[in-house]
């Protein structure tokens, strides 16, 4: 009786036991079904996001940091810009210039002219041969009255996220030394808000120089030597840069990964900002809690002009126009999708510009109504991150060559306010 008990009491001991060995054999068995499962989906899914919303990006290294500008162009860099929507070579020249090599000296009997800008001048998404300084280029050394002025270059001195403040600093350090005619400065209305921040919001997430207005009402630098912000360094807590080329391998190859990425990711002007950002450029306004903003651009604005003139060479002002004040439905869009609310005036950046062009005496030219014109009979000129087309590029530069002809007359250097208005078309 004793053995048959301690029997029964082994076997209900070796129960659970046998109990627990035939799961584990049942989830070994299962285990590479499951995984198998969970790769087939994540291929199916990759596929799927691959050819109904793609999501490669790939950033050529061919940025860097800057102690005086924040950032800027590598000398003699190359390489493939990839976004859903296009894929394009870029290339620096000797100089740190998105064209090809000048030499610093003005060849006898050339006319010289210098664009100055954001990602927009720099070419985002545009073969380098139909940037609007490559357009204007062709379009002006074809018409007779420039060419009587000697064979026209137009030298890309473009950097995406610049602000003017940039700008302006660019010029002082490098473009003076062209020895330039004209001087053509794109204003887009993110420049407003570059302008005040000692950080980039646009491609470029480093630290950067900015002004102040001082107390003298002049205008005062500020956070030069620019400290080195992480984003140059984004294998630093990875010496080895392992994770670094993991990463980097998935953001090139994998479009499921650049999705969660993205949807994970920070917005470049944080969600609670995003009615200070559209109200400072559209806003109502009525206490002038933005007046600020524009009383800096315009300083700075006018700084680039005195700089210019001092150089002997004359500055045109060109007004880039957002692509939500060109196609209504990404207004809509944008409203919705940052619970935009008040009155708005899609207009306001252009009357505060003009303003600003004709109080420093520089020739303005509003690309707003030949862009709005065109829009409206259904052509498209923005890629959906917001930037000019090779359509966009063309337009803008056919604009800018009927601008810069009209103002051919005029000596470099001069003060002149006959553009400031007339260049509202």
């Amino acid at each position: 009786m004793t053995s048959q008990s301690g029997e029964s009491q082994q076997v209900k001991e070796d129960r659970p036991r046998t109990r627990w060995a035939i799961r584990c054999a049942r989830v070994r068995q299962v285990t590479p079904l499951i995984l198998a499962g969970l790769l087939v989906g994540l291929m199916l899914s990759e596929a799927l996001v691959g050819w109904l919303h793609p999501q490669l990006y790939q950033r050529p290294d061919v940025w860097q940091f800057d102690p005086q500008l924040g950032w800027s162009h590598i000398p003699g860099s190359s390489g493939r810009l990839v976004t859903p929507e296009f894929d394009v070579e870029i290339s620096i020249n000797r100089d740190g210039l998105r064209d090809a090599d000048y030499p610093r000296d003005k060849p006898a009997h050339a006319h010289r002219i210098l664009l100055f800008g954001d990602s927009f001048v720099e070419g985002w998404g545009i073969r380098q041969e139909d940037t609007v300084a490559k357009v204007l280029e062709r379009r002006l050394r074809a018409d007779s009255l420039a060419a009587a002025y000697g064979r026209t270059e137009v030298i890309n001195f473009g950097v995406a996220g610049y602000g003017t403040d940039q700008a302006l600093l660019l010029f002082g350090k490098q473009g003076r030394h062209y020895q330039p005619d004209r001087v053509i400065a794109f204003f887009y209305g993110n420049d407003l808000w570059n302008n005040a921040l000692s950080r980039g919001i646009g491609s470029e997430r480093g630290l950067k120089p900015r002004f102040r207005i001082g107390k003298g009402g002049g205008l005062e630098l500020s956070g030069v030597p620019v400290k080195r912000a992480q984003f140059w360094d984004r294998t630093k807590s990875d010496p080895g840069g392992s994770w670094s080329r993991v990463e980097s391998y998935l953001t090139e190859n994998w479009h499921f990964y650049v999705l969660l990425r993205k949807a994970l990711a920070p917005a470049s002007v944080p969600r609670g900002r995003q009615g200070d950002f559209y109200g400072a450029l559209y806003g109502a306004d009525p206490g002038g809690r933005y007046r600020e903003l524009w009383a800096l651009t315009g300083r700075v604005i006018g700084a680039l002009g005195d700089s210019v003139r001092d150089a002997g060479a004359q500055l045109l002002l060109v007004y880039v126009p957002a692509i939500v004040q060109i196609e209504e439905e990404n207004w809509r869009m944008k409203r919705d999708l940052h619970e935009l609310t008040g009155d708005f005036d899609l207009t306001k950046p252009n009357r505060y510009l003009l303003e600003i062009a004709s109080r420093e005496k520089i020739p303005l030219l509003d690309l707003y109504k030949p862009f709005r014109k065109e829009a409206l009979k259904g052509r498209t000129l923005y890629y959906r991150d917001s930037h000019w087309n090779v359509a966009g590029h063309a337009l803008a530069a056919d604009e800018i060559s009927e601008f810069v002809i009209a103002h051919l007359l005029t000596a470099p250097g001069s003060e002149n306010t006959g553009g400031a208005g007339g260049g509202q078309r």
